[in-house]
């Protein structure tokens, strides 16, 4: 008898995983003396916040080499990743640059989150993988994965605080209630 195969978890890595934006923000603030507050973040664009778009380059370029090895994951996010893993395939697809990849896997393994694919790609709904479900943090990554039928669990921050547009996006708090939901 064939052993059948796990279905496919989709799951974002920066602010589901990773603590990203906190990491952007402090870089902001002592690189430019620009300081953002997390909950004024009403909108994932830093260039809307006064940002200039050089500003953002140069950051972004620090992040992408150096910075993305070191950042701390989301409390919760390890322990539920390693039960979801045991009943899931865990396909990460973020929407980093790819000169992030080696600094990205780096993390992923130093910090001991399980995955079976990585995948850098901004358009999320366009792989063609046939998601379970997805755990994602961007409002419009969320109702386009959700328009191709994926139930997507849009863990809350201040720049997702929009309504829900789509019967499949499911908006929770924590890691805890995801894993209330897929196990």
């Amino acid at each position: 008898m064939r052993r059948r195969a796990k279905p496919i978890l989709g799951v974002d890595i920066d602010n589901v995983l990773a603590q990203s934006d906190a990491c952007l923000r402090a870089m902001f603030q002592e690189l430019y003396g620009i300081t953002l507050e997390e909950q004024q973040m009403t909108r994932y664009d830093y260039m809307t916040y006064g940002v200039t778009e050089e500003q953002l380059v140069q950051v972004f370029r620090v992040f992408n080499v150096r910075k993305c090895r070191t950042l701390k994951v989301v409390p919760g996010a390890k322990a539920a990743l390693v039960r979801l893993a045991r009943r899931y395939e865990i396909c990460l697809v973020t929407s980093r640059n790819p000169e992030s990849k080696a600094g990205t896997e780096y993390w992923l393994h130093a910090k001991g989150l399980p995955y079976d694919q990585l995948h850098f790609n901004d358009d999320k709904h366009t792989l063609g993988i046939p998601y379970h479900a997805f755990i994602e943090d961007r409002h419009e990554h969320a109702h386009r994965l959700a328009e191709t039928g994926t139930t997507v669990y849009l863990l809350t921050r201040p720049w997702n605080a929009a309504p829900l547009a789509h019967p499949n996006v499911r908006r929770v708090h924590s890691w805890g209630e995801i894993l209330d939901h897929l196990l």
